[in-house]
């Protein structure tokens, strides 16, 4: 090798080092994290559908199958509307139960446990139901929304290499969000929750994302394990149907009769 070509590689080495050195560099800075998060976000965006298209939704219903366990499923009808109203409804011992929210207070009808008029949710029940009656997840216009979303690093999931992403709501309850390094697509998504009096962490994963005939992705079938349960609860998705005409007055209280 000649001396021109040995100083010509040489700094054609530098110059790499040095690339190198400053990509570690402004990606461990704030405005370096910063910017993989909204990488991260913009293909989970992309892959789910497009912005414009979630944007155009109002609300959703879905109906399928939801496994109240000790191998028991039953049907069930999940209707949400924006912003932050769900009202779910299954069929139980051939009666029908219904837990429900306006995005600031909810109310429950359960006649298997023998209470046949609607009651209002305790806030601990009101959180817990605060995820169904999000139409969008925690990720999608997350600034606009008050999320705050931090990169924690990478972990397998079921086998396929994931980012993990912090995400602290504005009421300050944490989402543990994955996102399929490939895909863009949510694998799963932890959460703590109060269950039997003691906080425990609550996993559910996500499978078979399928299009709707608006081009939303959908996952029809998701898998809930929470700690120091052994038993893996199921939910299926049948149908979708987008935007369909939701009152307001679905969501609010019943008044009690006298």
């Amino acid at each position: 090798m000649t001396r021109k070509n040995l100083k010509t590689g040489l700094a054609a080495a530098v110059a790499l080092c040095l690339v190198t050195l400053l990509f570690l560099f402004w990606s461990d800075t704030p405005l370096g994290r910063a910017r993989a998060v909204n990488k991260l976000v913009d293909q989970n965006v992309a892959a789910r559908g497009g912005d414009e298209p979630w944007r155009d939704v109002s609300s959703l219903r879905l109906t399928g199958q939801m496994d109240v366990g000790k191998g028991m499923s039953v049907p069930y009808v999940l209707e949400q509307k924006r912003p932050s109203k769900m009202r779910l409804e299954f069929v139980f011992e051939g009666e029908t139960a219904v837990q429900c929210s306006d995005g600031k207070a909810g109310w429950k009808l359960e006649p298997f446990r023998g209470r046949t008029t609607a009651e209002p949710m305790t806030e601990e029940e009101l959180r817990e139901v605060a995820d169904s009656a999000d139409l969008y997840g925690p990720l999608f216009d997350y600034a606009a929304r008050g999320h705050a979303v931090e990169l924690l690093g990478r972990e397998q999931v079921e086998g396929r290499d994931a980012r993990k992403l912090k995400v602290t709501l504005p009421s300050g309850a944490i989402r543990w969000v994955y996102v399929d390094a490939e895909s863009g697509l949510e694998v799963k998504v932890e959460a703590l929750r109060t269950v039997g009096g003691r906080e425990r962490r609550v996993e559910t994963f996500y499978h078979d994302w399928q299009a709707t005939e608006e081009g939303l992705l959908i996952p029809r079938r998701q898998e809930t394990r929470t700690e120091g349960d052994n038993e893996l609860h199921r939910l299926t998705v049948a149908t979708v149907v987008v935007n369909p005409p939701l009152d307001d007055s679905r969501f609010a209280m019943p008044a009690v009769e006298e």
